[in-house]
């Protein structure tokens, strides 16, 4: 359960796909947890999902401070100029405008719970690949 606004609220359920009108081929699942604006900015919560074999295609974020959290399973993760494999329990901090991509070449879906720290209504992507 998450707090919004001084009321406990329950994240929806289902997986979807937010990008597919922007990004037809990316394959990032998300469940929505929260998204509050406050005083002009705008703080979005949810929970990612990437089946093995799939990929969040390289893109950026104009104005937008994220943290990922990842939860279970491994993935590669390309922030900037570096490429790691992320394993559960690792935090990772992507500022504005460097681009990123999470590619889950392993055999086990990989999720983690993702903040986005912004001005914008809503997440807006700047996808650099096709």
């Amino acid at each position: 359960m998450i707090q919004k606004s001084g009321k406990i609220i329950k994240p929806k359920t289902n997986w979807i796909f937010p990008y597919k009108n922007e990004h037809p081929t990316d394959q990032l699942k998300i469940k929505l947890l929260f998204n509050e604006k406050i005083k002009g900015d705008r703080i979005v919560g949810l929970k990612a999902r990437i089946e093995s074999g799939k990929i969040h295609q390289l893109h950026i974020h104009e104005n937008e401070y994220v943290l990922v959290y990842s939860l279970s399973g491994n993935c590669l993760v390309t922030i900037g100029k570096t490429t790691k494999t992320i394993l559960p329990h690792t935090m990772m901090f992507i500022p504005p405008r460097v681009p990123h991509r999470f590619y889950n070449k392993f055999s086990v879906p990989w999720e983690g719970i993702a903040f986005a720290i912004g001005t914008r209504s809503k997440i807006n992507n700047v996808w650099l690949e096709d």
